[in-house]
């Protein structure tokens, strides 16, 4: 897939001292495309090869190492089953609870979280449906903790899009212009479900977020809109390239299968 010529990511310009990044993971929904998987296991403690996604999610961030300011979850169905998973690890997880994770989608877990979290961040977003390996989970971190871009996603630019895609648009320039799943014109990529945020873009997408609230009308938006609509306001978000090949976001059953193969071919 071919993709305009800009900033990305990697070719963001990096601070002189890296800024330790909030780590939010949204572990709140329930996979009711599962089937009885999903009504028994939250997402994030989906089994593939052995590890759980929690499993590789905070292998990533513990080997980020400094580049870490803290690890936040929001749970929500079956929180009792990832708070039990949690104890004894050696990594300090802080827990938030999301009681109205049935009623209102992802944005609300995300400001949840915000809320509990600086008002300039640097908050990076890890999405609990991502089986991602380790090594690119780190390396997201890293790049979002020295990068300079205040809004940084990371980006599949070569997977096949389908109608279930998060696409994304860029400018020449490099920027951000749409992300959906429908209606994007000249989508250059996926987004894969992290992304970071510090400064001006955390302000606007937490304003964004914030407008949401007490709105039914906005019970069913996703916090992906929301930065859909800074972007659209002008807020420079970039993107990070994601290899192909280091993740699967995992919706349903084909795509559980998709992680164990994924999994056993690496």
């Amino acid at each position: 897939m071919k993709r305009p010529a800009g900033r990305s990511g990697h070719g963001a310009l990096l601070k002189s001292v890296p800024a330790p990044v909030h780590v939010v993971v949204l572990a709140a929904g329930r996979g009711s495309r599962l089937g009885t998987l999903g009504g028994e296991t939250p997402k994030w403690l989906l089994d593939v090869g052995g590890m759980t996604l929690a499993d590789r999610q905070l292998e990533g961030i513990a080997a980020a190492g400094e580049a870490v300011a803290s690890v936040l979850v929001v749970v929500g169905h079956a929180a009792h089953a990832i708070e039990e998973a949690l104890e004894g690890r050696p990594e300090e997880v802080r827990v938030v609870a999301n009681p109205e994770f049935a009623e209102l989608n992802n944005w609300w877990s995300l400001l949840r979280a915000l809320r509990e979290l600086p008002d300039e961040g640097p908050v990076l977003v890890i999405n609990a449906d991502l089986m991602a390996d380790p090594v690119h989970v780190t390396a997201f971190i890293r790049a979002a903790a020295a990068a300079d871009a205040d809004g940084l996603l990371a980006v599949d630019h070569e997977r096949r899009l389908t109608d279930e895609s998060m696409k994304v648009a860029q400018s020449a320039e490099g920027a951000l212009t749409q992300i959906a799943k429908v209606g994007v014109s000249a989508p250059v990529g996926e987004y894969i479900g992290m992304l970071a945020a510090r400064g001006a873009a955390l302000r606007a997408l937490r304003e964004v977020l914030e407008s949401f609230v007490g709105h039914d009308e906005a019970a069913d938006e996703w916090y992906e809109g929301a930065v859909g609509r800074t972007a659209a306001a002008g807020v420079p978000w970039y993107l990070w390239p994601m290899p192909s090949t280091g993740w699967v976001e995992i919706d349903d059953d084909d795509d559980l299968h998709a992680a164990q193969a994924l999994v056993a071919a690496s």
